[in-house]
């Protein structure tokens, strides 16, 4: 009483409510962007120099970046 918490009729003082810790307030990068990639058609351009009848190669390729963990992978078709 002397603090000033205020009572029930019962006399049993009441307890301050708390934030709930559990869930954070900002979800962090792993869990809001969990399993999303963003997909990128690209190609690139080889030179070559061991034929006259060709100068270059064109490789056509997929980038996947992956926005959990900011990773990059590249996948080259046959």
């Amino acid at each position: 009483m002397r603090l000033g918490a205020s009572t029930n009729f019962n006399g049993v003082p009441n307890r301050p409510k708390h934030e709930n810790d559990a869930i954070p307030k900002v979800a962090p990068k792993w869990l809001k962007y969990d399993r999303q990639v963003l997909r990128f058609d690209a190609y690139f351009q080889e030179p070559v120099v061991e034929s006259k009848d060709e100068n270059f190669r064109v490789h056509k390729c997929t980038m996947l970046y992956y926005l959990e963990d900011d990773t990059i992978h590249i996948l080259e078709d046959r």
